[in-house]
């Protein structure tokens, strides 16, 4: 885990020489959540402008950002958002910065009451749309639109409850289980603390690749990051607690039937 006091240590020894400061909200390797409130005010205090990446914290974690003081973000939506790959993708501008000239000046970003008067110079958007830069594929942002819509019935503080109980049951099984014991050799690499955790575990093994193959055999669709990880994410929205369970006993099946061992171990083209 990369521990947010060393962050801190960082920004408060170089901040002469710091421009900007851009993090993940969430590790998408490990599943660690930052914590973005605290690291925020610490990069203000050095005269620092901060941002984060939220494509693995979005959609199963509340953002606070008006309250958190982030000076942007940015994320797909294809994750735990569920709008699918190649999906719209969504940005934040905190209000203090509106009005400023974006650097990238897209026609997307042209004040919208007068976008189609083809003139030659850029009058940008006041607001976060100023930093837009082309059009959005509607085919892409279709789906977005019917993702949000349930989100907003539900409710992310549900979503969020309901996904910590998802990965904790999870790494629960994990080690119920005898996964983490030999002769299985499975481990966790995500925090268990619920305020450290995103939407995901990191399962560790090093077999990691071809028990990720034979996985995707079985039908379970999980994610390989080199060397050694196997990522899951129970999706809050629509995966339940039996689907959890019925994934950790496949883990458990393919190391006793050796069905990993058919596949070389190394990632698909797809990882």
């Amino acid at each position: 885990m990369i521990e947010e006091e060393d962050i801190i240590t960082a920004i408060e020894e170089k901040a002469g020489q710091i421009a900007l400061i851009l993090l993940p909200s969430v590790y998408y390797r490990s599943g660690q959540l930052l914590d973005m409130e605290t690291l925020t005010a610490k990069a203000h205090q050095n005269k620092i402008p901060i941002g984060f990446d939220c494509s693995h914290s979005i959609g199963a974690v509340p953002h606070e950002f008006d309250r958190w003081d982030v000076d942007f973000a940015f994320w797909c939506n294809y994750k735990h958002v569920n709008a699918g790959p190649g999906a719209t993708a969504s940005l934040y501008v905190n209000k203090k910065h509106f009005g400023k000239t974006a650097s990238l000046a897209g026609w997307w970003g042209y004040r919208k009451d007068r976008q189609f008067d083809m003139r030659l110079e850029f009058e940008q958007a006041p607001g976060a749309g100023g930093w837009q830069i082309s059009s959005p594929q509607i085919l892409s942002t279709a789906p977005l639109e019917g993702s949000l819509h349930i989100f907003s019935e539900a409710g992310i503080e549900k979503v969020r409850e309901k996904s910590l109980k998802l990965t904790a049951y999870l790494m629960f099984l994990l080690e119920e289980e005898g996964l983490t014991r030999t002769p299985y050799n499975y481990s966790i690499g995500t925090p268990r603390d619920t305020k450290r955790r995103g939407g995901h575990v990191a399962v560790e093994h090093a077999g990691a690749a071809s028990i990720t193959r034979a996985l995707k055999k079985r039908g379970i669709i999980p994610d390989f990051r080199s060397p050694n990880i196997i990522r899951l994410a129970p999706v809050a929205l629509y995966n339940n607690f039996l689907e959890t369970w019925q994934v950790v006993k496949a883990l458990k099946e393919i190391i006793d039937g050796g069905e990993h061992e058919q596949f070389e171990n190394v990632r698909d083209t797809i990882a």
